[in-house]
């Protein structure tokens, strides 16, 4: 069993209007891509069950969906269209990866982000040789988990609190940032505890993020709403409302009186069966009236809309 830890830089068409403003009018074809982030470099390194090195892998790839270079993403990851002029194919590309991936090897990656656009660049250009997609661990969960964290760490706060020394210029390179989420894996290691975050089926794990959550119907009869002390059903003074990427609403615990607000945030599995993770927080008085402001803020928008 191996490890192999793989990062990826995108191409989009984010914001590109500030640096091409004729763009669309120019390739009309891009306003209808059917792909929001192309695949542009593939890094990745594989260790074996001793965090010893065993391969490296960099690559870049020419993107033909998404053919202009965003200068916004130039700017970020110094990837340059002298870089891509040469680049292989997505097939290309993918095919080389799958080569350091053997029967039992964990793919790895920070966050699942890679791994979805793995599969959605391999369904924009009908490529279905992706069986070595199987046993998986999202290194950002694993460590901000271990490291006794409430929010996602980034892969550069994670650096910070374990002390690994970054050159900041070398971030956002694929290959860099593989060998830097690889750096932060040695450190918090632990093959008995890892077990537990292991994915073994990369297409039923909740990936996918359900947008356009104001249109969203809430299933009510999916959440719980205990409170995270006593496990008493909390009776509720605000409703859940979409704010950002989750829905939260607030109440108060009629046994032990803590003010709790409740999140849940929505993901689909591949297979499309929709997950709902509910997290329910004990917080104080001014956390409260601050969230329940919010919360007022957003019915009067609704309401006068």
């Amino acid at each position: 069993m191996a490890f192999i830890i793989i990062d990826l830089e995108f191409n989009n068409l984010e914001e590109i209007q500030k640096y091409f403003p004729n763009i669309f009018k120019e390739n009309p074809n891009l306003e209808s891509v059917a792909l929001d982030n192309e695949i542009i470099e593939i890094g990745a390194i594989k260790l074996d069950n001793y965090m010893k090195p065993l391969k490296e892998l960099k690559m870049y790839i020419k993107p033909s969906a998404i053919p202009v270079l965003n200068p916004k993403i130039s700017a970020i990851t110094n990837i340059s269209e002298e870089d891509l002029k040469d680049g292989l194919t997505f097939e290309e590309g993918i095919e080389e990866l799958s080569k350091l991936i053997d029967e039992g090897d964990i793919i790895c990656s920070w966050a699942k982000d890679d791994i979805i656009e793995i599969i959605n660049n391999a369904l924009y250009y009908n490529y279905n040789n992706l069986n070595w997609l199987k046993n998986y661990l999202d290194l950002q969960e694993y460590s901000t988990k271990i490291l006794g964290k409430k929010k996602s760490l980034s892969l550069k706060n994670a650096l910070e609190e374990l002390k690994i020394k970054v050159d900041n210029n070398k971030l956002h390179d694929a290959l860099n940032d593989a060998l830097y989420t690889s750096e932060v894996f040695k450190r918090i290691y632990n093959s008995r505890v890892l077990k537990n975050y292991i994915i073994n089926d990369i297409y039923n794990m909740p990936a996918v993020e359900v947008k356009n959550l104001a249109e969203y119907k809430l299933n009510k009869y999916k959440i719980k709403n205990k409170c995270p002390k006593c496990q008493e059903n909390f009776e509720l003074e605000y409703d859940f409302i979409p704010i950002k990427w989750r829905f939260v609403s607030l109440g108060m615990c009629p046994k032990c009186n803590n003010k709790i607000m409740n999140e849940v945030i929505i993901k689909k599995t591949f297979s499309g069966e929709e997950v709902y993770n509910e997290i329910s927080t004990i917080i104080n008085e001014i956390e409260y009236i601050n969230c329940s402001y919010k919360i007022k803020k957003i019915i009067n928008k609704l309401i006068n809309y």
